[in-house]
Formats: C-alpha cells, sequence, structure tokens
C-alpha cells in the first residue's frame, strides 16, 4: 500500500476540514479524490504532501509513518490548478530547477529534463520564456518539472481547471498514461464527476471533509 490515512483529522480555527479519515491508495496507480469546492480536496492533498500537519490521526507512506516529516524528506511533487512557473526563467530552467535545489549534476539534469519534456511534447519550448507559451503549454510545463523529480508521489490538485476544453480533452487522455510510464502513484483531485469517469482508476468521494 503506498498511501494510508489513518483517522486524519485537520482543524483550523475551530473548523474542521477534515473528519477522521481513514484512506488507502495502492503504490503506482492514478487515484481520483472527487468532491465539491471547499470538501476538503486541497487540505487532504497538502497534509500527503506534507505542507501540513494533521490535528489527529496518522499518515503512512511505503510502511512508513510519514505523519512529522516536513515535505523537503518526502519524495513527492505537487501541480496546483493555477499553474505556477518562474517568469524569469527560460522553460528548461523552469523544469531543472528542482534539480538544481539539490545540487544533481548539470549532465543529469539535462537529459532528465529533455526527457520528461518529449514526453509533454514540449521539447521545441525549453528556450521559450513563460510569457511566449499558451496555457496548456504552461501547465505541461508545471507538469514537467513535476514529473523531472522522479518522486514516488504526485498530488495533482484540479490542474486542467483553467484550460480550454480541447486542451482538457488532450491532457485528460493523456495524464494517465503518463504517469504509468513513471511508475508514480498519482492522486488527481477533481470536482467534475465526468473527469473522473474519463480518467480511469480508483475514485475516492470526498464531502464535507469526509471520504465516502
Amino acid at each position: 500500500m503506498a498511501i494510508e490515512l489513518k483517522r486524519v483529522t485537520k482543524v483550523v480555527a475551530g473548523d474542521t476540514h477534515i473528519h477522521a479519515t481513514s484512506l488507502k491508495l495502492e503504490e503506482g496507480r492514478f487515484n481520483i479524490l472527487l468532491g465539491t469546492t471547499l470538501s476538503g480536496k486541497t487540505t487532504l492533498l497538502r497534509l500527503m504532501a506534507g505542507l501540513e500537519r494533521p490535528t489527529k490521526g496518522e499518515i503512512w507512506f511505503k510502511g512508513r509513518n510519514v505523519t512529522g516529516l516536513p515535505v523537503q524528506q518526502r519524495k513527492v511533487a505537487m501541480v496546483y490548478q493555477q499553474f505556477i512557473n518562474y517568469p524569469n526563467f527560460t522553460v528548461y530552467d523552469n523544469i531543472a530547477s528542482p534539480l538544481k535545489v539539490v545540487r544533481m549534476p548539470p549532465k543529469e539534469i539535462e537529459s532528465r529534463v529533455h526527457k520528461v519534456a518529449e514526453l509533454l511534447q514540449i521539447e521545441p519550448l525549453l528556450k521559450r520564456m513563460p510569457g511566449e507559451l499558451s496555457g496548456g503549454q504552461q501547465q505541461r510545463t508545471a507538469l514537467a518539472r513535476a514529473l523531472v523529480k522522479e518522486s514516488d508521489l504526485v498530488l495533482l490538485d484540479e490542474p486542467l481547471a483553467n484550460l480550454d476544453y480541447k486542451l482538457r480533452e488532450e491532457l485528460r487522455e493523456e495524464l494517465p498514461k503518463l504517469f504509468h510510464d513513471t511508475g508514480a502513484t498519482v492522486v488527481y483531485a477533481t470536482t467534475e464527476p465526468a473527469e473522473a469517469l474519463l480518467l480511469g482508476g480508483y475514485t475516492a468521494t470526498l464531502h464535507e471533509g469526509r471520504v465516502t
């Protein structure tokens, strides 16, 4: 089992965002977290990532209790609805940035960047700046930055919500295949039941902070 939440509760300023939630997700699978806006999806993803700590309960990853482990010590990548790229970096440098932080050798950085850029069909764009890209190309760049780390766990928080219909349809078809090739465990949050069906995989439904 890749991820297991054991009766996880998150309380913020007296308001319970996540209620004693237990959830098991298998390793290497594309998992869907379906819920309406404000159902607690983002909070649950942030708890899995280590960006927030639960008020109660435990989070286990690959048989290890990581509840108190800081995000820097977890092999986790997260992509948000609002794609975030460094405006003064080229596409190449945006993708390479997490590898440079850990001082990876330049040749390995170059190899990884080109590999993931080819996978996401943005290799011809590596010398461009984010301001020269379409919305779909910018989101692919953000996805590439998440993939290049070769993370064990990838968390996607409504990553296609701000794209136009055609691009959403294209990426919905591509994403499960793409992540299947990486072997990463993926948790994809969405508000749309139709999107959950199209993406396939195990689906957990979140309602008012409770997995149903």
